[in-house]
């Protein structure tokens, strides 16, 4: 989550912020809930839309890739039929550069990193 947090908002303008459990989102924000592209991830994201809090607009959904393999059934499955629940799911691709990484700073120093945080920014409407 950090890590998508800095690909979201390099210059940590505020844009966007980590919350914790039971932390109210800030004014002005849209949620964006963050999972791996797993079955278990895409559950996890099930669950949480389905205790979803009605004030609450609806969030984006961003999938990470966790493994330069297609996406397993159940996951893609899932992706799909979540996709009418959030505003749009937003796929990150699998990226070597973010397994090695020391830190968020790190990462986005690499270009394949840059790269896909331009385009998650421009798929969240931030560009």
């Amino acid at each position: 989550m950090t890590t998508t947090t800095a690909m979201i908002d390099p210059q940590r303008q505020g844009l966007a912020v980590e919350l914790g459990p039971g932390v109210a989102l800030p004014p002005n924000h849209v949620p964006v809930l963050v999972v791996r592209s797993t079955a278990y991830g895409l559950r996890r994201a099930a669950d949480l839309l389905g205790q979803w809090h009605p004030g609450v607009g609806r969030p984006w959904l961003v999938v990470i890739r966790d493994a330069p393999l297609p996406v397993p059934p159940a996951a893609s499955y899932r992706l799909r039929v979540l996709g009418s629940r959030v505003l749009g799911p937003l796929q990150v691709p699998y990226l070597a550069d973010l397994r090695t990484a020391d830190s968020p700073a790190d990462a986005l120093g690499r270009r394949p990193v840059n790269k896909a945080a331009a385009a998650l920014r421009a798929g969240l409407g931030l560009n």
